[in-house]
């Protein structure tokens, strides 16, 4: 047999059992967005609400900012899960982007975390 021959029957075989154990994962996705204007939130302020809200959650997290553009923070906590925010400035918008992922089939507390961190969010709009 070929080598191509081989790789195709390898995909025939395995293509299937792909899908079901992507059914099978065991996590719990939270996710939130929302539009506002600029005037009233900034990425700044967004990416910074976030980041408090984790430490105050005792979670650990990252920020990364680019100016103008982008600000990210991400963490998590060891085996349980992790957040992403991303607060994205389009036009005369700022995105706003919460995800949780809980590492367990129902929601848990990287999901509620981003739940209470949007709501955070939410708050400093003025």
């Amino acid at each position: 047999m070929t080598r191509s021959t081989l790789l195709l029957a390898s995909f025939v075989l395995l293509g299937p059992s792909i899908p079901a154990a992507a059914q099978d994962a065991d996590f719990s996705l939270t996710y939130h967005i929302e539009r506002t204007p600029a005037a009233q939130l900034s990425i700044e302020t967004c990416g910074s609400t976030v980041a408090d809200a984790a430490a105050q959650a005792g979670l650990r997290a990252v920020s990364q900012s680019f100016p103008g553009q982008l600000v990210t923070v991400s963490g998590g906590a060891e085996g349980r899960g992790a957040f992403v925010a991303q607060c994205i400035a389009v036009d005369d918008k700022t995105v706003s982007v919460v995800q949780g992922i809980d590492y367990q089939q129902a929601k848990g507390a990287i999901g509620d975390f981003a739940d209470q961190a949007f709501a955070a969010v939410q708050a400093t709009v003025r």
